[in-house]
């Protein structure tokens, strides 16, 4: 658990309510386009998606399948992968998202009302260091609790500057904080000097659960067996090494009037393509975007059907690069 005094490290916002892109990166070694879906805004209220008839992270078409929410209902998603995800799968995919949830995220969604599967066991009060009197605890009204919102600010994925899958870059990652100025200058006002916010330190889980917003985002515009999933062992913690495969997006990000934004795009070029998802979590604030890396598609055959798959169901749009090719 981490403990500090607070300084924002964006500008902030009026206030952060807690509801439910396509960008070429820079640097790519021989890569000759950019493929994008066309942009499609995301539906207000519940959105499903028909399952395939077996489980989209182990294969088992045997066991009872689950309900796949996008983004979890913890984080505001609304878009859901019907009978997606076995139990066991579901159960691993679980454990990672309530480590962010609650653990990097818990008093941010508290304080700002996110939806939860408890709201009986929602809290009144955040307890909160006092950093004038060790060993003191202060007890904030839940609803004037100036909670942070923490990010992680990365480099662009391994992949994507031609590293080997087990050179780690996470090491090189930094916090980004993002607050509600109202409730900040309210709370310094009334405890002079005297603000900590608590985190959770969890690099890992929050790089898994970005990849596997990705890959279930990847599915609403392609098929399972349109690609190789490289993000698979990932997800499920057989590999550990999630700085190869996520990053951030390029480009400065400004709220906008949804809780979330997810895309797919293709980065390669006509004998070998990435399957690209870009996500944008609490899209309403100044948090960051994030490229996640979830596929490849080798052979120019299998590479010119995902692309003809793509512009006849999304429209497609083709971007030149510069620069040298994806390898």
């Amino acid at each position: 658990m981490r403990t500090g005094r607070y300084a924002p490290s964006r500008p902030p916002l009026a206030s952060i309510p807690l509801f439910g892109g396509a960008c070429p990166v820079k640097g790519l070694r021989c890569c000759s386009f950019s493929a994008t879906s066309e942009p499609r805004p995301m539906a207000h209220g519940p959105t499903y998606y028909e399952g395939r008839g077996a489980c989209i992270y182990c294969g088992d078409s045997t066991s009872r399948l689950t309900d796949e929410h996008i983004v979890p209902l913890a984080l505001g998603g609304q878009h859901v992968l019907r009978k997606a995800s076995c139990l066991a799968c579901a159960d691993v995919t679980k454990k990672f998202e309530q480590r962010v949830a609650r653990g990097l995220w818990g008093d941010a969604r508290t304080s700002y009302g996110a939806p939860t599967r408890r709201k009986k066991e929602r809290r009144s009060h955040i307890e909160m260091p006092d950093l004038r009197m060790s060993g003191r605890t202060l007890r904030i009204p839940a609803n004037e609790y100036p909670a942070v919102l923490v990010f992680y600010k990365m480099n662009i994925p391994g992949i994507l500057l031609g590293l080997p899958d087990d050179i780690d870059t996470s090491n090189t990652w930094t916090f980004l904080a993002i607050d509600d100025e109202a409730r900040r200058t309210t709370h310094l006002a009334k405890y002079p000097d005297n603000l900590a916010v608590k985190f959770q330190h969890v690099p890992q889980d929050f790089g898994r659960l970005l990849l596997k917003i990705g890959f279930c985002q990847a599915l609403t515009t392609v098929d399972p067996g349109d690609f190789e999933p490289i993000c698979l062992p990932y997800i499920l913690g057989q590999k550990q090494n999630v700085s190869y495969l996520v990053g951030n997006a390029a480009g400065q990000h400004v709220p906008q009037p949804f809780g979330y934004n997810l895309g797919t795009e293709f980065l390669g070029n006509l004998n070998e393509l990435l399957v690209v998802a870009n996500v944008r979590l609490y899209a309403n604030t100044f948090a960051p975007g994030y490229q996640v890396v979830v596929g490849r598609v080798k052979g120019a055959e299998l590479a010119a059907k995902i692309l003809s798959k793509v512009e006849a169901r999304d429209g497609l749009e083709v971007q030149p690069l510069t620069g040298n090719s994806v390898s």
